[in-house]
């Protein structure tokens, strides 16, 4: 009796220091071989939320070595031309730091505007991200926190090439940051690309892209939600049934995002 409770206990201890991994959102777009409107072929996984010239699902991806979104499913195409907004939801998060991230390529690109931002339930963005024409046919990406005015970094980016943006918001200072990436790197990086503050303390529930006049024409792909670097670096999807215990982890009921 004495062996079996001393063995429940340490099962008990080994579980008090599971690390549970799992991100908001981790976007594929894997909606099959046929393209089309977004939200129709996400099954509404995608909901419109302004304007009428549909987002479209291509059945090409984008991909990046070792980024855990990379070359799965199609992705999605943004023009300039086009009028709809869309979202797709998470659980809303009300504090902290949410960490978002896409790999996106521009095909052109024009004065600038936002195509790609965080969103709360209601009305507002914040945490837009825009790219614009630096003037020699690179380009610029920038970042605004809650308002429409980007800040724009200074390093000119080519196009048709695929980058990984990652976006932050802090809901608490109102601060947002922008990273562009060649590379996945597991740390977060100490220089930002742009710098960004507006208002603080809005809840944070859905990631969205954008289409309107001036936003670059643009394939998006592999978004990532999360609270923290490690989230959106690394492949913990898992459920909350994964479990790690003495080096070992298990997944008892594996969950995949589409």
């Amino acid at each position: 009796m004495i062996k079996n409770y001393f063995f429940i206990l340490l099962f008990s201890l080994s579980f008090s220091t599971i690390s549970f991994g799992q991100v908001l959102l981790s976007e594929n777009f894997d909606y099959g071989s046929t393209a089309g409107d977004l939200t129709v072929t996400s099954a509404g996984a995608w909901v419109n939320h302004s304007g009428a010239t549909t987002v479209k699902y291509v059945t090409s991806s984008l991909s990046m070595t070792s980024y855990p979104s990379s070359g799965v499913g199609g992705s999605a195409s943004i023009l300039p031309s086009g009028s709809e907004d869309v979202n797709r939801s998470f659980t809303e998060k009300t504090s902290g730091t949410i960490y978002g991230s896409a790999l996106v390529n521009i095909s052109s690109v024009g004065s600038g505007n936002y195509f790609l931002h965080l969103k709360p339930s209601g009305s507002g963005f914040r945490a837009r991200v825009g790219a614009k024409d630096n003037g020699s046919g690179k380009v610029l990406f920038g970042i605004g926190a809650s308002s429409s005015s980007l800040t724009y970094g200074t390093t000119g980016f080519d196009l048709n090439t695929t980058y990984l943006l990652v976006f932050t918001y802090n809901i608490d200072s109102g601060e947002s940051k922008l990273y562009v990436l060649t590379s996945v790197v597991t740390t977060e990086p100490t220089l930002t690309e742009a710098t960004n503050t507006g208002n603080s303390g809005t809840p944070i529930s859905s990631v969205a892209l954008r289409q309107s006049s001036n936003i670059p024409t643009a394939f998006v792909d592999g978004i990532r939600v999360g609270e923290s670097w490690t989230d959106i670096m690394t492949g913990a999807t898992a459920s909350v049934n994964e479990r790690t215990i003495d080096g070992f982890t298990t997944y008892p009921n594996p969950v995949t995002n589409g």
